[in-house]
């Protein structure tokens, strides 16, 4: 007879996820996971499946996380939001803060050269939200071609992202954000 599970779903997933994104999908094993979570290896596996599906939960879960900030952040869409989404990711942060880590579907990208289906669909799923957002925002302020530019700051994004992720530290991305916000001033 089964025993009944002794920990929380949603807890191991959310650390889950932040040692994938602090880690990496490489160095984030079952055993990293038991060390991590306290739960054991046989549990996780019976609970999530293979680490490839843990995985692709991981990414849904950060993707919520995302979205449910993208909502506080564009409540008044428009430049200015784009411009306070570039300045606040650049901030100084705690060493031990995950968003030196950049970002769980950017580092995804660079990491997993061939990338299983679910984990490419959630990385292009995660983009086309930043996308549209963007593009809304350009829209509320009657921004010309905001689909473009909507492309060109989704780019720009992932390239700050990058840019922390390689340095470790959020304000790596500082230089190249503040072309950004400047930029983004002059479409007004």
């Amino acid at each position: 007879m089964p025993r009944p599970r002794s920990f929380d779903e949603g807890d191991v997933l959310q650390c889950a996820m932040m040692t994938f994104w602090r880690l990496g999908f490489d160095a984030t094993t079952y055993k990293v996971l038991e060390g991590e979570t306290g739960v054991g290896v046989r549990s996780m596996h019976n609970t999530f499946g293979e680490k490839d599906d843990l995985f692709v939960r991981s990414l849904e879960a950060y993707h919520n996380m995302a979205s449910n900030l993208l909502d506080q952040m564009f409540a008044d869409p428009g430049v200015d939001a784009i411009q306070m989404i570039f300045t606040g990711m650049v901030q100084p942060t705690p060493e031990d803060d995950i968003t030196n880590s950049g970002c769980l579907m950017v580092n995804s990208i660079f990491e997993i050269p061939e990338k299983p289906a679910a984990v490419q669909a959630a990385i292009d799923t995660y983009r086309e939200m930043w996308r549209s957002r963007f593009q809304q925002a350009l829209e509320a302020d009657k921004v010309a071609d905001p689909a473009t530019r909507a492309e060109f700051l989704v780019g720009a994004l992932w390239g700050v992202l990058s840019q922390i992720r390689l340095a470790g530290k959020t304000t790596a991305g500082k230089p190249m954000a503040d072309i950004v916000i400047q930029t983004v001033a002059g479409w007004r």
